[in-house]
Formats: structure tokens, C-alpha cells, sequence
């Protein structure tokens, strides 16, 4: 293909409206893996959950050598963007060097088990997402597929979160412009895919569960600060 023959952004399929809420959710995202990559460096911990960073690096190969996303180049290069963030440093670096301190049984701690783990997971993922996409039930940007992830992320992060004894592996600006990100892609969705209720569903009840995540993350942070408090003036 000629450089004169690419087409940067398909204004025959879709709008402008809908250009700004994809594009505008992709950049979010992008804004929460540069958190994520700073965080792995200065905690030496990832707070994205495991299965769900597994499942991540599998969509955004597939999304990016496999798969063409028809919304033009420039919406296909915030795949490979994604995938070269995380398949560079969030999921090699980050997952399969410390995503296991995000579990408490010694079995499951070990090298030796937890890195072909996390290979295993994400090859099954990657088969899934190629799959459903040649055999046509995912849709033009690959949103089927990756809402099911997102379910993951959204559902997983809750318990993680809780159950740590504070916040100080976690950012709250990740979260909020992920979860944000996430509800903008689901209008776009819904501007685009108005008859597609199972994408709808899965993408609704992925933002509810966010923004489910970000009051309890506010409230366990409220709690922290009292009890601090109270320690400093005993």
C-alpha cells in the first residue's frame, strides 16, 4: 500500500462525534499505562490484575498483527501503541516479574509456575480474541473481544484493591482515567453499534463496575486517613 493510498481516519463509516469519543477514551488509556509504567518502576509492583494484564497484551497483538481495525490508520496506531507499552514494559517487565505479589499463596508466588501461567493465559486469550474475530462475531474495532477483557480488569480490580492493607501501590488517576476512558468507548459503541445489545450490556455493567471501584477506593482512602489520624494523636 502507497503512503497516498492510506486512509488516516474513515469519515465514510463513521463521525466525527464518534471519532471523539473513541479517540478521546483511547488517549485516556494511553494516559493510564504511562501511570502504570512509572508506578512499576517506583514500587516495583503492577496494579492492573494479572489475568487481566494477560488477557490485555493478547488483544493488542491480535488487534495489531492479526486484525485491522477499519476506523483508519491513526485509530489502528493507538493499537500498536497499547501493545508496545504493554507487551515492552507492563506485561514483561511488569506482570511476569511482579504481578505475583498480588497473590498470597506461596504456590502460586513461584516463578516456575507463575510466569508459564501468565504465558499460558495469554496465548489462550490471544486465540480467543483471533478467533472470534475471523469467524465474524466481533465487530469492525474489535469491541466485543475486548469488553469481555475489560469485564475482567473492572471485576478484578475491587478485590485487589480491598484487600491490600493500604493505597500506596495504587493510583487513583490510573483508575479514574481508565474507567473514564472505558465509559467514552462505551458511547462510542452506543452511537455505533445501537442494536448491539450484548456489547452494550458487557460495556454498561464494565463502567458501573468502575465507577463502583472509584467510591470504594475513595472510601478505603477516607478510613486510611482517619486511622492515621487517630494513631498520630494517641
Amino acid at each position: 500500500m502507497l503512503a497516498a493510498d492510506i486512509v488516516w481516519i474513515n469519515w465514510k463509516d463513521y463521525t466525527g462525534l464518534e471519532f471523539a469519543f473513541y479517540g478521546g477514551g483511547s488517549f485516556l488509556w494511553v494516559i493510564a499505562y504511562v501511570i502504570y509504567i512509572r508506578n512499576i518502576l517506583r514500587y516495583k509492583y503492577v496494579e492492573m490484575p494479572v489475568f487481566a494484564g494477560c488477557c490485555d497484551v493478547a488483544w493488542e497483538f491480535v488487534w495489531s498483527f492479526l486484525a485491522w481495525n477499519n476506523m483508519g490508520m491513526l485509530f489502528q496506531a493507538a493499537n500498536y501503541v497499547w501493545f508496545f507499552l504493554d507487551a515492552g514494559f507492563i506485561f514483561t517487565y511488569g506482570v511476569l516479574f511482579f504481578g505475583s505479589r498480588q497473590f498470597t499463596l506461596p504456590q502460586l508466588q513461584k516463578r516456575s509456575f507463575f510466569v508459564p501461567m501468565c504465558l499460558g493465559i495469554a496465548l489462550a486469550a490471544g486465540m480467543a480474541t483471533y478467533f472470534l474475530q475471523a469467524q465474524h462475531m466481533d465487530n469492525a474495532v474489535g469491541g466485543r473481544s475486548a469488553y469481555l477483557i475489560q469485564l475482567s480488569i473492572s471485576f478484578l480490580y475491587i478485590p485487589l484493591m480491598l484487600r491490600q492493607p493500604d493505597l500506596r501501590h495504587f493510583s487513583f488517576t490510573a483508575n479514574w482515567t481508565r474507567s473514564l476512558g472505558s465509559a467514552m468507548v462505551v458511547v462510542f459503541f452506543l452511537l455505533h453499534y445501537p442494536e448491539d445489545r450484548f456489547l452494550l450490556t458487557i460495556g454498561t455493567t464494565a463502567a458501573i463496575t468502575d465507577a463502583t471501584f472509584l467510591v470504594l477506593f475513595k472510601q478505603k482512602e477516607r478510613r486510611l486517613a482517619a486511622t492515621e489520624t487517630v494513631a498520630a494523636a494517641a
